[in-house]
């Protein structure tokens, strides 16, 4: 029998078809994604995982006898863990934590997972591993494939950090340019392929697929570090953030940035007040000089680059109802000490010395 006969459909094994492979990515309402995936157990515990906005998700079938229901109101996933044997599948909707919870669970169990991603970013849906906290203990593991199904109606108020997910990943391309100039290799070519056009609503799928792809393979870069700072300040739009400000920087970085050659930053002071315990690194006086040579080298195709991108930077969003963002000097904290949490961008320009101000 069926969790629920009275308000879902009854779908055989034939109907559901060949599109239920693990990993993929499925647009579905939320009825529909949920009468097909119950199709495939019809025997067996079920768990159903939401976090606290979530609550309601399942609430047509958390009723049954063979329903568990887990909240997820923090990151730890070890309540999940004190279900019985005999769960067949996890069904799980939410935001990144609640999806890497699910999926860390069901891969230690063995068994399937069904996701309902709250956010366009599809953040904790697709990668194959990732940070879960339990009992306490933050773990890096690896995360059972499941499948995705995607609500475009649930999605839709997240679109705009879809959008910011995908600028960022094109952002940490750049990065990564400007990195491997900096340590000496040859200097690659800028990316010869036509800026896209802008998003706009219509583009709801595209952009998830999109999203999907960067969550598999696309490099962080700053912009991941950065806007998970932000998140933790409370910011209600923390990628958007993040790729306004870095652009921004690295903008002002390659088309009037000047070496300081006679200023050390405090490395030890800095560390201390970005709440690390730890410096990263320190150049050495030849690693220093290096840079200094590079620079100049590489100023003139970088800096036009980059300043095409922030020259789109205001445009990026204007097909989004979505509120327009200033930069406060107190926002402006994450972004100063950004180079203690990573070894990017961000920390060749602050040992130039051009990340000190004060506030």
């Amino acid at each position: 029998m069926l969790i629920s006969e009275r308000s879902l459909p009854k779908t055989t094994s034939a109907e559901c078809g060949a599109d239920y492979e693990e990993g993929t990515v499925r647009f579905l309402s939320r009825e529909e994604g949920i009468g097909r995936e119950l199709a495939r157990f019809p025997a067996g515990k079920l768990l159903f995982v939401t976090d606290g906005e979530q609550i309601g998700w399942f609430s047509a079938v958390k009723t049954s006898p063979r329903a568990l229901s887990v909240v997820l109101d923090g990151a730890d996933c070890l309540p999940l863990f004190s279900m019985p044997e005999g769960v067949v599948c996890v069904f799980a909707a939410g935001g990144k934590e609640v999806l890497l919870a699910s999926r860390y669970f069901a891969e230690v169990r063995r068994i399937p997972c069904v996701l309902f991603p709250s956010e366009a970013t599809l953040s904790g849906a697709l990668c194959a591993r990732g940070e879960v906290i339990v009992g306490g203990a933050r773990l890096d593991v690896p995360l059972r494939d499941g499948s995705v199904i995607c609500d475009g109606a649930v999605l839709e108020k997240s679109l705009p950090e879809g959008v910011a997910r995908l600028l960022l990943c094109r952002l940490a391309k750049f990065e990564q340019r400007a990195l491997a100039a900096f340590s000496g290799e040859r200097l690659p070519h800028a990316d010869a392929e036509e800026l896209p056009g802008f998003f706009g609503k219509e583009d709801k799928e595209r952009i998830v697929r999109e999203n999907a792809a960067a969550e598999r393979t696309a490099p962080a870069g700053e912009g991941e570090t950065l806007a998970a700072l932000l998140r933790e300040d409370g910011e209600s739009f923390p990628l958007r953030k993040a790729y306004r400000q870095l652009v921004a920087l690295y903008a002002a970085f390659f088309e009037k940035g000047k070496p300081r050659r006679y200023f050390t930053p405090d490395y030890r002071a800095r560390a201390l007040c970005a709440g690390m315990e730890e410096v990263l690194s320190v150049p050495t006086a030849e690693e220093y000089a290096r840079r200094a040579m590079v620079l100049e080298r590489i100023r003139a195709p970088f800096a036009r680059e980059i300043c095409e991108l922030l020259g789109r930077r205001e445009k990026e969003f204007e097909n989004f109802a979505s509120p327009p963002l200033s930069d406060g000097r107190s926002r402006l904290f994450r972004l100063k000490y950004l180079p203690e949490y990573t070894g990017g961008l961000s920390a060749v320009i602050r040992d130039f010395g051009l990340m000190e101000w004060e506030f």
